[in-house]
């Protein structure tokens, strides 16, 4: 029974499990040879103690009668009937092991099928993800998001960002004189037009990328007119501080405590409302132009695919280390089973052959106890017969 496929050439990890040898093979035996060693010395002993105890002498070992021998046969055939007993047992034991296996081998597949079915379709769907965008609405993220690293994005948004920055330094400057008389310091003055820069750029940038979202994405209707309403919102606050800047233009101009008139004199009012207007929307246009083209959300659906396609590429790779060691040990079980027989007729072999050396250990200490010549000649005798009869 084979629970493994070979292969010659090497192929997808996730796409074939190759035969390993199995990392715990199963150990079902119950019944333990005895220590031939230390029962040949025993025996041994035992021999010399019985001739010189005088239980067993010459001419004892001239008839072929030796007692201890029956009391070896008699071991013999009840440790046979033991390896007999315990034998059936194993195999029951390793039937009842193999089929639990079984059951857990087969939830270890389904489970490593899963996780393979899982991983082929996020690789799937990020090779049709890795794609750049062409323009805004194809799904497709965008080509620094495609080959990664920081270089080529701080290559590609450094200019974008500098421009956004250049943008907040000049409006600073110019809201500071609108609100010049709002302030109760210089220092809040400065703060409160820092503050004013930052939103009249940053919320018309982020107004871009939610427009970006919409173009990615798509909304319902809601959500459009959602959009149309905040740009509208927009151009009336950028309305109200076209007002305030032309205001501030036309009112005099104080230095040194004397008024030198308007830094608008000489222009009309209208002409001023429009050049303001025009530059306000253009900087407003332009911010938001940088967060449509900086945020596209398909490069950070492009992240959380790839990071969900290498988890299940190592929870894949784990459902398979857990399926190989539940079929190894499955086949190891299954070889055990398979076996059993020649276990049975090797643990039999070796208790004849274990059983003969004792009681040629005997033999042996019982001429050494002796110390007759005539008795080694007999013993070898008996020796040699035992082992024409077998």
């Amino acid at each position: 029974m084979r629970f493994f496929r070979e292969h010659d050439t090497p192929t997808d990890p996730g796409d074939e499990v190759t035969r390993i040898a199995p990392a715990v093979v199963y150990d079902g035996d119950l019944y333990r040879l005895p220590d031939w060693a230390q029962r040949r010395r025993e025996e041994r002993e035992l021999g010399r103690s019985h001739a010189a105890e005088g239980q067993i002498d010459t001419l004892t070992l001239q008839t072929g009668s030796v007692p201890r021998f029956h009391e070896l046969e008699d071991e013999r055939l009840a440790e046979m009937a033991r390896v007999e007993e315990l034998t059936e047992q194993e195999i029951q034991r390793a039937r009842a092991a193999f089929e639990s296996q079984r059951i857990r081998l087969a939830e270890s597949q389904r489970t490593f099928g899963e996780a393979r079915k899982a991983l082929e379709d996020s690789r799937r769907r990020v090779a049709e993800l890795e794609q750049p965008s062409r323009r805004p609405g194809d799904g497709r993220p965008s080509s620094i998001a495609i080959t990664g690293g920081r270089r080529p994005a701080v290559r590609r948004w450094l200019p974008a960002a500098l421009l956004l920055t250049l943008l907040v330094i000049v409006e600073v400057p110019i809201l500071y004189q609108v609100i010049l008389s709002w302030g109760d310091s210089v220092a809040m003055t400065a703060l409160l037009a820092a503050g004013a820069a930052l939103v009249m750029l940053v919320a018309p940038h982020m107004y871009g990328r939610a427009f970006r979202s919409w173009q990615e994405n798509g909304s319902p209707a809601k959500g459009r007119w959602l959009l149309i309403g905040v740009a509208l919102v927009w151009l009336g606050l950028i309305l109200a501080v076209a007002v305030l800047r032309r205001d501030a233009l036309v009112r005099p101009l104080v230095v040194d405590g004397q008024a030198i008139g308007p830094a608008s004199e000489g222009v009309g009012r209208l002409p001023t409302m429009v050049l303001l207007l025009a530059l306000l929307i253009a900087t407003a246009l332009i911010a938001a132009d940088l967060g449509r083209r900086m945020h596209n959300p398909n490069d950070r659906r492009l992240f959380e695919l790839r990071a969900k396609r290498d988890a299940e590429a190592k929870a894949c790779a784990a459902a398979q280390v857990a399926y190989q060691a539940d079929a190894g040990y499955a086949e190891s079980i299954a070889q055990y089973l398979q076996g059993a027989d020649r276990r049975r007729a090797g643990r039999l072999r070796q208790l004849d052959s274990g059983f003969d050396s004792l009681a040629t250990a005997y033999l042996g200490g019982v001429v050494e106890g002796l110390k007759d010549p005539e008795a080694a000649s007999w013993a070898e005798r008996i020796v040699l017969r035992r082992r024409t009869r077998s």
